[in-house]
């Protein structure tokens, strides 16, 4: 049977992704989550209306219907903490909580729109949802938010080592920025001298750490996952710069993998929904030019979870989405500009659906044993172009949405 064939057959169909509606029409998913404890649920592109709808009804389904008791996003891992305590009722606004730049996949109508529920939820049940970020420094940009974190920490239990991080904290400040991709710029522009400061303390500072294991003081382990993201972050910023291998963002995968593994670590009970970009949430390791060693966050999550990990990508076939380049003149060192949505490669996943369902999902690890075409689909889309990969050994299942839309979000438009 072709897969084609199998879709129209087997898939699960609905008729809406508001996520207001009723939840019954969902019921079906039950058998494919199974007994997963982290499900990833994927997008194609960043800043899609439909996909924050998508993701906020299947979050709704998965805490009341699943017991699941962490949303997990790609979102900043330190400033997520503040959020995470306005959904417990805490104090401030969701739009200054989710200021672009810093939150800038939260900033939208559609995110706002889920966390108040999140925070409405809170209100009214015996087992709150959590809040968590995935993402060491912002995403790859300046390491301080971390830094400070572990600051605090130190003040407290280990002020000898203050001065190894004030060295760091103090050379980093050469190259911060709120915004990813400028912090990036200005790490490329500093001199040696200010690098190697900030490599070479925070690895004094890890040698500091890990001697405090067997008798660790209080707040020792969060301290850690901080400094960790820092160090993983400093490396992605020295591999940019030619100092060291070329890992592409790999380094920013395993801090998500391990922010979520950590998660299911300090509370045995937990069930996580993974919200990241397919390229994240995939199962296999990176094929780049014969490179080894590149895994992204998937491939770790799969590895520790086997099929308590379940990974989701979604995507479409038409509208508009909005592609980003690095653009040096631009305040945040990254220009977005909308795009038509190019038509799916012969090879692509996408070119399987042909569909007006307002969301199919195939269960690909149910499909496989019924289907002699598998390996014919070697590629998914990410955002405006399409990344090679092998669908059925990357993905467990494909989410579908036939029309896309960019959220209320700065893009100029693009022919």
């Amino acid at each position: 049977m072709r897969f084609t064939q199998w879709l129209d057959q087997n898939a699960f169909t609905a008729e809406t992704i508001d996520p207001t509606a009723s939840l019954d029409d969902l019921a079906p998913l039950r058998a494919m989550i199974g007994d997963a404890r982290v499900v990833a649920i994927g997008e194609s592109a960043h800043h899609v209306r439909e996909f924050y709808l998508l993701r906020h009804r299947l979050l709704r389904f998965l805490v009341e219907r699943c017991g699941f008791t962490v949303y997990a996003f790609e979102a900043p891992y330190v400033e997520a903490e503040a959020v995470d305590a306005w959904v417990h009722g805490g104090p401030g606004t969701i739009a200054k909580l989710t200021a672009p730049n810093t939150m800038d996949l939260t900033h939208c109508p559609e995110m706002h729109d889920t966390l108040s529920w999140l925070r409405d939820y809170n209100t009214t049940t015996n087992h709150p949802v959590r809040f968590a970020g995935t993402l060491a420094g912002n995403g790859g940009g300046s390491p301080l938010p971390e830094l400070q974190k572990v600051a605090d920490y130190l003040r407290r239990a280990d002020p000898d080592a203050l001065p190894l991080l004030d060295r760091a904290i103090t050379a980093a400040g050469t190259y911060h920025a709120a915004d990813p991709m400028r912090a990036i710029q200005n790490y490329l522009a500093v001199d040696q001298a200010a690098r190697d400061t900030v490599t070479a303390n925070l690895s004094r500072l890890f040698a500091r750490l890990e001697s405090m294991a067997a008798r660790p003081p209080a707040g020792w382990a969060a301290a850690k996952t901080y400094l960790r993201g820092a160090w993983l972050v400093d490396h992605l910023h020295r591999d940019m710069a030619g100092q060291g291998l070329a890992t592409g963002t790999t380094p920013l995968d395993a801090f998500i993998a391990e922010s979520v593994l950590q998660q299911l670590e300090l509370d045995p009970t937990a069930k996580i929904v993974l919200a990241v970009h397919n390229v994240h949430l995939r199962t296999t390791e990176v094929d780049h030019d014969g490179a080894a060693g590149l895994f992204p966050a998937g491939y770790h999550l799969r590895n520790a979870l086997g099929d308590a990990y379940l990974a989701i990508a979604a995507t479409g076939n038409h509208g508009r989405i909005a592609a980003g380049a690095v653009d040096a003149d631009e305040p945040t060192g990254f220009r977005y500009t909308e795009h038509h949505l190019p038509e799916p490669q012969p090879d692509s996943i996408e070119a399987a659906f042909d569909t007006t369902a307002a969301l199919t999902i195939a269960d690909l690890r149910a499909a496989r044993p019924d289907i002699d075409d598998a390996a014919a689909f070697q590629s998914f889309r990410q955002n405006d172009h399409f990344l090679g990969v092998t669908v059925f050994d990357a993905l467990d299942a494909v989410a579908y949405l036939p029309h896309l839309h960019t959220t209320a979000q700065p893009a100029a438009p693009h022919s």
